[in-house]
C-alpha cells in the first residue's frame, strides 16, 4: 500500500444486499491436509526490506504462512536521473534470503519507485533506464536462489493518462521491457505484474496478458477505500464506515458486492489461464463493531474459493493495519488472540483445491 493514492477512482454501483455475514471460521475457509498453499503461497507483506530479523521470519512461519512480500523503496538521486537505493539494500536482502531459507518461507521482493501520475518515473526516460538496470542487477544477484518465489516489478504503478486503457498501455510498455531484462538474466524466474491503475480490480478489464509464460497477475484489494482507509490520515476518508453496510455514494457493501468488485480479476485469470495473487489487502483495526473481521473473513473465503495466493498487509508495520492489535487506537499492545489475527491463522491452514493438486 502506498499511503497516498494519486487518484480516487470510482467504484461500481451497489449490487444486491444481503444480511450481515458472520466472521468466517475454519469450516468456511476449509482445512489444509498438507497439500500446500495455492500458487505462490500465502502469508504477509513485510513493508520495507530494512529492519527485519530472523525472529520476524520465525513468527511468520509459525502462523502457517509460506510467503513473504516486501518492498525495496527507490529514491531519485541528486541528478534526478537515476535511483540510488539498491546497493545498500542488497546486503539486507541477502540476509533476508538466509532467514527465509532457515524458516522455509519464500520471498517476493517488489521495487517501490514513486508510482503516481506525477512521478518523474513516467516523464524521464533516464529513470526508466535506471529501473531497468536495477532489475538486471537484482536478477543477477538472486539468480538460482530458491527462496525467491517471484519478482514483483513495480508496486502499484499508476502512470498518467485520460483513461484506464491509456494508463494500462503506458505501464505495460515499461513492464514488458523490465520483464524482458529480467528474463535475459534469469530465463525461468516467475514475474508478478500489477495492472494499472494501482493494482486495483477496476484496472483488469483493460489489462493484457503479456507475451511471456510464468507471469502472475496481482491485485491489491482495498475496496471500498471509504472503509479500508477510514481515519488513517487521508482527508478524503474521515467518516466511520461499517461492514457490511452502506458506503456514501456507493451503496451497500457485503460479500456479494466484494465478489462483484473482484469479478474482473477472476474473469481475467480464467480467460487467460493465469495465476492471480492478492499482493495486499487489509482493513483498519478501529473499524466499528467487528467490521474488520467480517470484511477480512469475506475476502479470505472468496480468495479460497478462487484458489488465489495472497499476502496480508501487513506484518508488524503500520499499527493501523496490524492484525495483532485491537480496536482501541490508544493501545499498541500486540495479542496473538486478536480475532483478526486468529482469522488469518485459520485461513493459512487452507490449501490447494483438489484440482490444483493434479
Amino acid at each position: 500500500m502506498n499511503r497516498r493514492q494519486g487518484l480516487l477512482l470510482p467504484a461500481a454501483l451497489a449490487s444486491a444486499c444481503s444480511p450481515p455475514n458472520p466472521v468466517a471460521d475454519a469450516a468456511t475457509l476449509g482445512g489444509c491436509q498438507g497439500q500446500g498453499h495455492p500458487g505462490l503461497g500465502r502469508g504477509f507483506h513485510l513493508g520495507n526490506v530494512f529492519g527485519r530479523t530472523l525472529e520476524d521470519f520465525r513468527l511468520i512461519a509459525a502462523t502457517g504462512a509460506t510467503l513473504v512480500r516486501f518492498g525495496i523503496e527507490l529514491v531519485v538521486d541528486k541528478t534526478g536521473q537515476r535511483y540510488q537505493t539498491l546497493p545498500p539494500a542488497l546486503p539486507e536482502l541477502m540476509r533476508q534470503l538466509d532467514y527465509a531459507r532457515a524458516t522455509g518461507l519464500k520471498l517476493v521482493p517488489v521495487l517501490r519507485p514513486e508510482p503516481y501520475p506525477e512521478s518523474p518515473l513516467w516523464a524521464r526516460p533516464a529513470l526508466q533506464d535506471s529501473l531497468d538496470a536495477l532489475w538486471r542487477t537484482l536478477a543477477q544477484q538472486l539468480r538460482g536462489r530458491p527462496e525467491v518465489a517471484a519478482f514483483d516489478l513495480v508496486n502499484e504503478a499508476h502512470p498518467p493518462g485520460l483513461t484506464f486503457a491509456m494508463k494500462q498501455a503506458r505501464w505495460e510498455r515499461l513492464a514488458e521491457r523490465l520483464l524482458r531484462s529480467v528474463r535475459e538474466v534469469d530465463p525461468t524466474r516467475t514475474i508478478v505484474i500489477e495492472p494499472s491503475p494501482g493494482a486495483r480490480p477496476m484496472g483488469f478489464p483493460t489489462a493484457s496478458r503479456l507475451p511471456f509464460d510464468n507471469v502472475v497477475y496481482s491485485v491489491h484489494m482495498y475496496e471500498p477505500f471509504e472503509f479500508t482507509h477510514q481515519r488513517v490520515g487521508d482527508p478524503r476518508f474521515t467518516g466511520v464506515v461499517g461492514y457490511p453496510g452502506l458506503v456514501p455514494d456507493q451503496g451497500y457493501w457485503d460479500r456479494e458486492r466484494l465478489r462483484a468488485e473482484m469479478a474482473p480479476v477472476q474473469q481475467f485469470g480464467q480467460k487467460h489461464g493465469v495465476e492471480i495473487y492478492v499482493g495486499e489487502f487489509g482493513a483498519p483495526r478501529w473499524a466499528p463493531d467487528g467490521s474488520r473481521e467480517r470484511y477480512l473473513g469475506d475476502l479470505l473465503s472468496l480468495f479460497n474459493e478462487w484458489g488465489w495466493s495472497w499476502t496480508y498487509h501487513a506484518w508488524r508495520e503500520w499499527q493501523g493495519w496490524d492484525a495483532e492489535m485491537g480496536p482501541n487506537q490508544r493501545v499498541f499492545h500486540r495479542n496473538d488472540s486478536e480475532p483478526a489475527f486468529r482469522l488469518l491463522r485459520e485461513a493459512l491452514k487452507t490449501c490447494k483445491a483438489p484440482h490444483e493438486n493434479r
